[in-house]
């Protein structure tokens, strides 16, 4: 066991340490959800369960996944790593009427956020490790939304993407969870290198206020110009932004 897991028990305790010394893990560009989607401040979202216990996800990233999946209207969702099933209850509760979920754990309990509610029938909750044997051919290309949100070391990342990328429809959204500056001494998050040696071949960016980061196919082609439209925005609203400058000596 590396050492320094037993140093850094929880993200916190190195967050610090890697913001100090760790700052050019983060090279993703920054996309703001209003640049992509400029309806997205008037989409409501309702979350009815507040994520517990250790490891759950914040609830500030579970909102901006909530307005995403409003707002992309996916049809085929998949969750990877789903633990409690907070996320995946979220992510049903904002589902247009025809979609499904399918949330895929290796631990036979999870899903206890929404198992025993009205909810439960819409989601396909499956037990298996994340492998391209846990998938049937038919659902290849399928996903309209997908949600990584399982191991974080590299290794387990890398692996769970390429299993992930062929499921996703051409179309689709690809997001991960965790893309944060952590884990770097520990190795206990891998997350941002990972993603920075993807992102040489694909168009991939960090979803600004969030520790998520999205991928869309499309982004390679036909709407490469409208991606570059759109991190320009976010860049020019943060050169705008009047509370990132000093306040003037009082």
């Amino acid at each position: 066991m590396n050492p320094l897991r037993m140093v850094f028990r929880r993200p916190l305790d190195e967050e610090a340490l890697c913001g100090l010394l760790k700052r050019r893990r983060m090279r993703l560009p920054r996309l703001a959800l209003n640049a992509w989607f400029p309806e997205a401040d008037d989409v409501p979202v309702c979350i009815s369960a507040l994520p517990k216990g250790g490891w759950s996800s914040p609830g500030g990233d579970l909102v901006f996944l909530a307005k995403l999946v409003r707002l992309l209207k996916p049809h085929r969702i998949l969750e990877l790593g789903s633990y409690r099933g907070y996320v995946a209850r979220a992510i049903a509760e904002q589902m247009e009427a025809d979609a499904t979920l399918v949330a895929l754990d290796v631990n036979p309990a999870h899903g206890e956020a929404y198992r025993g509610t009205d909810l439960a029938a819409r989601i396909d909750r499956r037990v298996a490790s994340i492998s391209p044997e846990a998938f049937g051919e038919h659902e290849l290309g399928s996903y309209d939304l997908i949600f990584l949100d399982a191991d974080h070391v590299y290794q387990s990342v890398k692996h769970d993407t390429e299993v992930a990328i062929p499921l996703l429809a051409p179309s689709g959204v690809m997001v991960w969870h965790d893309y944060k500056n952590w884990g770097a001494f520990s190795k206990q998050c891998g997350v941002p290198e990972y993603l920075a040696e993807l992102a040489d071949s694909l168009p991939i960016v960090h979803l600004a206020g969030t520790g998520m980061a999205v991928y869309r196919p499309a982004w390679r082609d036909e709407r490469r110009s409208d991606l570059e439209a759109m991190l320009e925005t976010t860049r020019r609203w943060a050169d705008e932004d009047a509370w990132q400058t000093r306040m003037p000596p009082g």
